[in-house]
């Protein structure tokens, strides 16, 4: 197996609920479960970044059907490299809302994302911080 992380960005297409989310996430970890596929959504005021973990096959397949969903456009590919280990390892899909967290590193996040936006980070900038995530951190229900 050729373990693979693969992260986009894109814009949603209209206002998402908080059950647009709680769907998303019921389809995806099921089927993230049987794929072997691990990963997080962030979700920053109509703009999402997620992260997909998986064998190379299987995720880029996913991303393929990813990109045609209705619910979002302008979807950027940033991030599509081999890795040594997962950094969502416990997660067929967490979600963060970044307009909800209040604390500190997701300030430093949003920021990111904000400066992502804008062309002024490398994507090695996203990818450092969403490990900074991962080791203290149990993604909340919606």
């Amino acid at each position: 197996m050729s373990l693979h992380q693969l992260i986009y960005q894109s814009r949603e297409t209209r206002t998402l609920s908080n059950q647009d989310f709680a769907d998303i996430l019921e389809v995806a970890r099921k089927f993230n479960e049987s794929q072997g596929i691990t990963g997080c959504l962030f979700y920053n005021g109509g703009w999402l970044l997620q992260v997909l973990e998986g064998e190379q096959s299987t995720i880029d397949s996913l991303y393929q059907k990813i990109a045609r969903d209705e619910r979002h456009k302008d979807c950027n590919l940033m991030y599509f490299e081999p890795v040594e280990k997962r950094v969502f390892s416990k997660w067929t899909m967490g979600m963060i809302n970044l307009e909800t967290e209040k604390n500190s590193k997701y300030s430093e996040l949003k920021s990111t994302m904000d400066e992502f936006q804008s062309g002024k980070v490398a994507v090695p900038l996203a990818i450092k911080l969403f490990r900074i995530f991962t080791h203290d951190f149990t993604p909340k229900s919606i």
